[in-house]
């Protein structure tokens, strides 16, 4: 069980890590301030996605942390990149 949670522990890691460069480099332009709020929301879910793997969050096992921390990050990026496009006026 350590492998796979340390796995997981990295999988966590290199998401938060890759969406918050994502969104600092790629929403520049469409989320200007918003950017920061997706890159601080990814960093702060690497971080407790870390910290429930460890088992410092007892609410539930591990590994169902590991799928409420990946879908509420997966969540995120879909919400950011629908927020980013040009919106359509209908008048």
């Amino acid at each position: 069980m350590s492998l796979a949670v340390d796995l997981m522990h990295l999988v966590v890691i290199v998401t938060g890590v890759g969406i918050g460069a994502w969104a600092l480099i790629a929403l520049r332009r469409a989320l200007p301030r918003g950017r920061f709020l997706v890159f601080g929301t990814s960093s702060s879910g690497a971080l407790f996605g870390c910290a429930a793997l460890a088992g410092e969050v007892g609410l539930v096992p591990p590994v169902a942390w590991f799928a409420i921390v990946m879908a509420a990050m997966a969540a995120m990026t879909a919400g950011a990149v629908r927020a980013g496009r040009p919106k359509t006026r209908t008048t």
